[in-house]
């Protein structure tokens, strides 16, 4: 049986007509449980109310909620929710939410990217505080979560970052784990099992939780496992345009030539992927209501491969990267309650994080056989915030805080491997934070401000004779209101929004001080201090408008939002011998949008029938240079259909990317971009749910990219030599007992 099952998954026309017939003979089944009445509600979200869209409105936190302290709408993806799109990585997990991209480095490797925002400016979050990882330094660098292990993620958008850290202008994403258990479960022991297996890369992932209450104290053990192999793609890796710029060749000194690099065609060399993960945690409260204690402790490896990228010169040795990353973590949370005077509760969380990741490289064609350790990143870091929360009067509340985080990096490299002699970068970053942030609330109004002060101290000390040191200071407000009244211009309800912000921050330690080459991205980096620019500071002045409105059947959502940067830095490609990269700091501007509308087609009995439509687009200008700015997302315009019963639901989904040809043009220090085409892609999704007593088996099927097209994301540094995957067909199932 299973060889049958590996050979019908092997074979992508063959998962076509499976998950077709998966499909609709669900369909047919279910007609007999809408005939029964076998209901089953207990795990829906958005079954008892039309206006999904109110989840915007939602701010999460362990141990508790913000809730009405955030400034901007947030966006809750609840854990049934996310597990219909999770990928191998947070950044392709959500890269179709609406103003949410990704900076796609392979399977192994992506961060959101948030209104064109990415790196430094989104800020990664694990249940509350910092990932502990390098990904935000470079793209090929992944987060060390497994997202089949996250049940909650919070999306804060604009000036709400105030509460997480001032870096986070284009937003933070907050995951939520299971690594401490946030409540007592109901029974004394439940869980959860899911397994999956995909065709386009033979992968097989798994995760498992389990938790237990015994006493004041719960327990949750967590492990996980995701394996593939090289995924397949609709035609060849490198574009036509990167062929004829690139002009990609490789010197073979048998025939003392040079010759083309070829061109993969239907499998994408690697990119295999290989990760295990596991961690231990437990909730103590005396009294199950009042202060409560949670410690956890998690482990994280990783092995993935990078795809090729020509380095520019015809004489470099040819091969593939591989990068292996390994992290351990400590997660201390506690919360106290009080009625002392005005505050109410606090909330403190700490965390520390050891990572390292090595860089190795393998020899290929003319260089077979050589291999060896480039790059070697050690991370090890503590970041700590005690939150206040005080409520002054019944229409005044809020929260403030101090936030605490110290990194110390040190990364070496081999630059030449005829001389084997490691270099050495060591850097050490402080920073230490207050924020404070208030909600007033008077009849339809409600007014929210909030404020954040960061001393932040940078050193480089590479050279033990020679300390660059740089200490700044940034200053961050934002405010903003919202009115909502029901029954007004026809509308059952309606809502308008102004939100307000100038952010300060503070360039990082690669920003500043990176001299080295990049191996997986192929570009020898160079930072500000280094190539003669000092910066300040970072600033933006935003302004966002959102418009939501919700009548009878439909419920609909508009933000526009407009960012205006001083010192705006990036990574830009320029001139010279061989890949170079810059970071430059120019003034710049991104506007855009973001659009959602759902509406209720048909309702009959206990079955729903909605019609989900949205749409994005962000412009990014380089001012100063009066160009456009780099891997700027596309407009994106997606419409879907759901069908939800009582144990079925069904989801159909078509998106188009136009092409992106705004871009980054020529001059006489940047390298041209090169644009990205459009296209159009087919998702499809069912899942049955089989329910006994207490516990529930839920079997699923995933169709993406139907019509096996060719994808790029304009937003990556590979999007020229990496399409994404080709057709995809998974399977599935989840007992949670």
């Amino acid at each position: 049986m299973a060889r049958i099952i590996n050979i019908l998954l092997s074979n992508q026309n063959c998962s076509l007509i499976i998950f077709c017939c998966f499909y609709f003979n669900a369909f047919l089944f279910s007609d007999d449980n809408f005939k029964n009445g076998n209901i089953l509600l207990d795990n829906e979200i958005s079954l008892e109310k039309v206006y999904s869209l109110e989840d915007y409105t939602v701010v999460a936190e362990r141990f508790g909620q913000v809730r009405d302290f955030s400034l901007a709408s947030i966006q809750v993806l609840g854990e049934k929710e996310f597990k219909k799109q999770v990928q191998s990585t947070i950044g392709q997990s959500l890269a179709w939410e609406p103003g949410i991209s990704s900076s796609y480095f392979g399977p192994g490797s992506s961060r959101p990217v948030i209104r064109g925002l990415g790196d430094f400016r989104v800020r990664m979050l694990l249940d509350d505080i910092g990932t502990f990882d390098v990904s935000e330094n470079s793209p090929d660098h992944g987060i060390p979560i497994e997202p089949l292990l996250i049940h909650r993620i919070d999306i804060h958008r604009g000036p709400d970052a105030l509460l997480f850290g001032n870096a986070a202008i284009g937003g933070v994403v907050n995951m939520q784990s299971y690594y401490i258990p946030e409540d007592f479960p109901n029974d004394t022991v439940s869980g959860s099992i899911e397994l999956k297996a995909n065709d386009a890369s033979n992968g097989n992932s798994g995760a498992s939780y389990i938790a237990a209450c015994i006493d004041d104290f719960a327990w949750c053990l967590t492990h996980s496992f995701r394996s593939a192999d090289e995924y397949s793609i609709p035609g060849r890796a490198r574009t036509d345009q990167y062929d004829r710029i690139a002009d990609p060749v490789v010197n073979n000194p048998t025939i003392g030539l040079t010759e083309p690099i070829p061109n993969p065609i239907g499998l994408l060399p690697n990119t295999f992927i290989d990760t295990n993960t596991h961690s231990l945690g437990v909730l103590w409260s005396p009294k199950k209501e009042e202060n409560k204690f949670g410690l956890a402790y998690s482990n994280f490896e990783s092995a993935f491969g990078v795809p090729y990228q020509y380095g520019g010169d015809a004489n470099e040795l040819f091969g593939y990267s591989q990068l292996d990353m390994v992290q351990s973590r400590v997660d201390v949370e506690a919360e106290f309650k009080s009625d002392l005077n005005h505050f109410k509760k606090t909330k403190i969380r700490i965390g520390t994080g050891d990572y390292r990741h090595e860089e190795k490289f393998f020899g290929d064609g003319k260089d077979q056989g050589i291999s060896y350790v480039d790059t070697i990143m050690d991370l090890d870091s503590i970041e700590s915030r005690f939150d206040f929360y005080h409520k002054f009067s019944e229409n005044l509340q809020g929260i403030s805080g101090i936030h605490i985080f110290s990194n110390e990096l040190q990364a070496s490299r081999i630059p030449d491997l005829y001389n084997p002699i490691r270099v050495y970068n060591a850097f050490t970053t402080d920073s230490y934070n207050f924020f404070i942030m208030e909600t007033y609330t008077y009849q339809n109004l409600t007014l929210k401000g909030g404020y954040r002060f960061c001393r932040q101290k940078t050193q480089d000390t590479s050279i033990a004779s020679y300390v660059r040191e740089n200490t700044q200071t940034s200053n961050s407000a934002a405010i903003g209101v919202t009115w909502r009244d029901y029954k007004i211009l026809g509308l059952d309800e309606f809502a308008v929004s102004l939100n307000l912000s100038r952010i300060e921050r503070i360039p990082s330690e690669t920003e500043r001080y990176a001299y080295w080459s990049n191996a997986a991205i192929n570009r020898f980096v160079i930072g500000l201090d280094n190539a003669g620019e000092q910066v300040d500071t970072e600033s933006s002045k935003s302004i966002e408008i959102g418009v939501e409105g919700h009548i009878g059947k439909c419920s609909s959502r508009l933000n526009l939002y407009e960012y205006d940067f001083s010192n705006f830095i990036f990574l830009q490609d320029i001139k010279g011998i061989g890949n170079l990269s810059r970071y430059v700091a120019k003034d710049s501007n991104l506007k855009g949008g973001e659009a959602k509308i759902t509406f209720l087609l048909k309702e009959e009995g206990f079955k729903k029938f909605l019609l989900n439509g949205f749409f994005d687009f962000v412009t990014g200008k380089n001012i100063t240079d009066d160009t456009f700015l780099p891997r700027i997302p596309p407009k994106r315009i997606g419409l879907g259909f759901d069908f939800i019963a009582d144990k079925l639901e069904a989801n159909v989904e078509l998106r188009y990317a136009f092409a992106q040809k705004n871009i980054q043009a020529e001059s006489n220090l940047a390298k041209p971009e090169l644009e990205t085409e459009h296209y159009y892609e087919l998702d499809l999704y069912t899942q049955y749910t089989f329910k006994y007593k207490d516990s529930e088996l839920v079997t699923f099927a995933r169709l993406e990219n139907a019509f096996n097209a060719e994808r790029r994301m304009h937003t990556s540094f590979l999007k020229d030599v990496a399409p994404l995957p080709g057709r995809n067909f998974s399977l599935g199932m989840r007992w949670v007992f």
